[in-house]
């Protein structure tokens, strides 16, 4: 089976979110059966940090949206916001093609260690990230409620 991933890489810092699988997969609830257990793997200067987290395809589909119209526009910026603050990047990307990523990651959500960072990157790495975005989309779609 191979590894469904997202990464953001950029100047000594990656960011990579591994999906396991659907969380609740039996769930007869539309909005349950969007949720996926993950794996947040953070290295950045001086810190790796590694947590289990609950994300959703629906926060996954509008990241990979708005890291399209960034690549394809090479300007605005594009955010992964994720519910429950688990993990969260905005990405805002210059007129020579720069990224400046902003992230914040709270674990355990609601109570938890907060470690946020920036870190730079370029274009280069989206088509790769938004590849990698849509290949976890197909494996998992977004369920949509009747």
């Amino acid at each position: 089976m191979r590894k469904l991933n997202i990464s953001l890489s950029g100047e000594k810092t990656k960011i990579e979110i591994e999906v396991l699988g659907r969380s609740y997969p039996d769930s007869t609830n539309d909005w349950d059966k969007n949720w996926i257990t993950s794996v947040v793997h953070i290295t950045i200067p001086g810190y790796v940090a590694q947590f289990t987290c609950e994300l959703r395809t629906d926060e996954l589909a509008d990241f990979a949206d708005e890291l399209t119209a960034m690549h394809e526009n090479l300007e605005g910026t594009a955010a992964f916001k994720h519910i429950e603050g688990a993990i969260c990047m905005k990405g805002t990307i210059d007129n020579l093609g720069r990224i400046l990523w902003e992230a914040e990651t709270y674990y355990p959500p609601g109570d938890g260690a907060v470690l946020q960072f920036e870190f730079n990157s370029d274009q280069s790495y989206l088509t790769s990230s938004i590849r990698q975005l849509h290949t976890i989309l197909s494996s998992f779609p977004v369920i949509e409620e009747l």
